[in-house]
């Protein structure tokens, strides 16, 4: 069973300095370190399969899709974004929805993945995003998504794993070193009060990564779900990549559809 354990991140009440501060620190690892270009060959193929339009109904700040966006250089695809706490920061929405790129969108209110919603039945992707849903909210996930003929692509850059954990520990070094640079000049004051003098948010960053960690799902967990569920007949492709600059690795789980669904 994934471990049951919070993330501030998830949490409406703490204060959107740190929501702000999280996903823009996000984005910077991803410009920085390019581990987002370890998922290229599972999103293409994920991407062709689906046959141009997916969503990622946990974008956050939005940055690693355009980032990956850029990187696909696709023509013909259609990527909505939706976050169940983009009201936090709605700076990131707007920023999306104003890249002149009509290719990707962040959608205006929230879509909530636990529920059916008609009008976004496609394949969906979470990117470092999976791991805050628990095994019956990844049960019901699978429920709307496969049962409809849509595959799902988890995409992970942490695990649980020894080398994992190393960077976690690392990361509130980073997020310190970061902050000047990337933090909004409106936050800046706050931010940086809560990170050298009283130093909370690296604490909280600290906390948030190890659980990210402890709560991944594996292709045996998946598949553990996915059998709970009543599905016995889907396939769950697992792919394992690293490079110099992220030596802990990234996951991709490709979950896909019963063929009989996606003939209905």
């Amino acid at each position: 069973m994934q471990k049951k354990l919070f993330e501030f991140g998830d949490l409406f009440w703490v204060p959107e300095f740190y929501h702000a501060f999280l996903r823009r620190f996000m984005g910077a690892l991803y410009k920085v370190f390019g581990y987002h270009r370890l998922w290229l060959p599972e999103l293409n193929r994920f991407i062709n399969k689906a046959g141009g339009t997916v969503m990622d109904p946990c974008a956050g700040s939005g940055y690693v899709n355009e980032l990956l966006m850029k990187e696909l250089n696709k023509k013909d695809l259609r990527f909505y974004l939706s976050d169940f706490m983009i009201d936090k920061n709605p700076e990131f929405r707007e920023r999306i929805n104003n890249l002149g790129d009509d290719r990707i969108h962040y959608l205006e209110q929230p879509i909530d993945v636990l529920k059916d919603n008609p009008d976004f039945r496609c394949p969906k992707i979470f990117i470092n995003s999976f791991h805050h849903f628990d095994n019956e909210q990844v049960a019901q996930i699978f429920k709307l998504n496969l049962s409809h003929g849509d595959d799902v692509l988890v995409l992970e850059y942490c695990d649980n794993s020894f080398m994992s954990y190393v960077s976690m520990l690392l990361g509130p070094l980073v997020a310190m070193i970061m902050l000047p640079f990337i933090t909004e000049r409106r936050l800046l004051l706050v931010t940086a009060i809560f990170t050298y003098l009283i130093p909370v948010v690296p604490l909280m960053l600290l906390w948030d990564g190890i659980v990210s960690s402890l709560r991944c799902y594996s292709n045996k967990s998946i598949k553990t779900v996915l059998k709970d569920a009543g599905f016995d007949d889907v396939t769950v492709t697992s792919t394992f990549r690293r490079s110099l600059l992220y030596p802990a690795g990234v996951t991709a789980h490709h979950i896909e559809a019963p063929s009989a669904a996606k003939a209905q």
